[in-house]
């Protein structure tokens, strides 16, 4: 019975030794996550972090250069791009994200990169002698390499478009003529292919755009002249006219005067010599356009029906705000005990102004301060200064159409010896 007692006993605590030993456990992998993305192009892998965490960055199976990265802390951020340079096969690069001071996987990325594909891109005609936009709607990062005919067009490299996914570039008609253009990746390596088109450079009538035979602009009673909105306010007839001339002078008939006018518009690279139409009040007018070359008689090349409608009184404050560049609180020094008339000076600069005008029943503000001990404001707008410290000033602009704006900052407060 003492044998059996003994054994109990050891075995009871061979079973408790084996519990302590199971119950610790390492700290698990991060899962991974799989990743695509094209030859040329990158993918923005960024995550959210605890801003006083480090976080350290390395790349696996990429000996052959399928990827590159680039990777670092920043504040609450941790950023991670990664672009693709080679096709993978069975291989693929695996990014690891630790922790600096504990080791511990943050966050696993397997990347699978596509061979890059060829893009659309339209042809274009064109009349001698004048530039024309042309675009290249694909997701490459890398700057284009072009090759056509240099007795036909001259093309000038352009920028990307960001919001609508393009490169836009401009071409020269140097004679009449069709010429195939290729356009290539510019790489550290062989050039590479990925879209051919036709330009035709020829003698082709001017007309209307058929996005600009309807348009629709803004007026606003509060603004001196609608076309100094910010957006909408009018219409250049310039970027309206396809294939004019380089010659090509554009002018226009409007049925009632009473509804719109004409103003100054510029000439520019990719656009004739014309005017701009802009809104008297609201309401629908048709507005014949006519083309006209060096001494012959201007010709009809086409009608706009444009609709006039009211813009909200708070795109009369946008129109002000974007003639300000820095804005009310650039470098806007004040010191402990200083009072300020905010609402004076926002008035002057976005309300009541040599482009606009209110009453004062027309508008209404509404202030905040913060933090109650370093600034405070009164129902007037008026801030005053406390104490020494950050500062968050926020107003409110209400309109009698309902129509409502935001603006703010903050105060530079400094001491007296910030002015000797």
């Amino acid at each position: 019975m003492k044998i059996f007692k003994k054994s109990l006993g050891v075995f009871l605590s061979l079973i408790i030794a084996a519990s302590v030993i199971v119950i610790p456990t390492a700290a698990s992998a991060a899962d991974t996550i799989n990743k695509t993305v094209m030859q040329y192009t990158n993918v923005n892998l960024t995550f959210d972090k605890p801003e006083n965490d480090e976080y350290d960055c390395k790349i696996e199976n990429n000996d052959s250069g399928y990827a590159k990265i680039e990777a670092n802390n920043e504040g609450n951020h941790y950023w991670l791009w990664v672009e693709g340079v080679k096709a993978t096969k069975s291989v693929k690069p695996l990014i690891t994200i630790t922790d600096k001071k504990s080791g511990k996987e943050v966050k696993k990325f397997q990347i699978t990169v596509t061979a890059a594909k060829k893009v659309k891109a339209s042809n274009v005609t064109m009349n001698k002698g004048i530039w024309k936009e042309f675009h290249i709607k694909n997701p490459y990062i890398k700057e284009h390499k072009f090759s056509y005919n240099k007795k036909i067009i001259k093309i000038k490299q352009g920028g990307y478009s960001y919001g609508g996914g393009n490169w836009i570039h401009t071409v020269k008609g140097l004679k009449k003529g069709t010429t195939t253009v290729k356009v290539k990746l510019a790489l550290k390596g062989p050039d590479k292919l990925i879209s051919t088109f036709k330009i035709t450079v020829g003698d082709y009538k001017a007309s209307l755009k058929k996005s600009y035979k309807k348009c629709t602009i803004k007026y606003n009673k509060h603004l001196k002249h609608s076309y100094n909105l910010d957006e909408g306010g009018s219409i250049d007839i310039g970027e309206a006219v396809k294939n004019f001339h380089s010659n090509s002078v554009i002018s226009v008939k409007i049925k009632n005067k009473k509804i719109a006018a004409t103003c100054k518009s510029y000439k520019t690279e990719t656009t004739p010599k014309a005017v701009a139409v802009y809104g008297l009040k609201t309401g629908k007018t048709k507005v014949d356009v006519y083309e006209k070359r060096g001494k012959a008689k201007k010709k009809k090349i086409g009608t706009i029906n444009i609709t006039v409608k009211r813009a909200k009184d708070s795109e009369v404050y946008g129109a002000n705000r974007a003639l300000d560049n820095d804005g009310i609180f650039y470098e806007f020094f004040v010191q402990v005990g200083d009072k300020i008339d905010l609402k004076t000076i926002v008035t002057r600069r976005y309300i009541n102004t040599d482009i606009s005008s209110f009453k004062d029943n027309e508008y209404k503000f509404t202030f905040k301060a913060s933090p109650a001990e370093v600034i405070t404001v009164d129902q007037n707008g008026i801030y005053t200064i406390l104490s020494n410290g950050n500062n968050d000033v926020d107003y409110t602009i209400t309109f009698a159409d309902g129509s409502k704006v935001s603006g703010g900052g903050s105060f530079d407060i400094v001491d007296d010896d910030f002015f000797s």
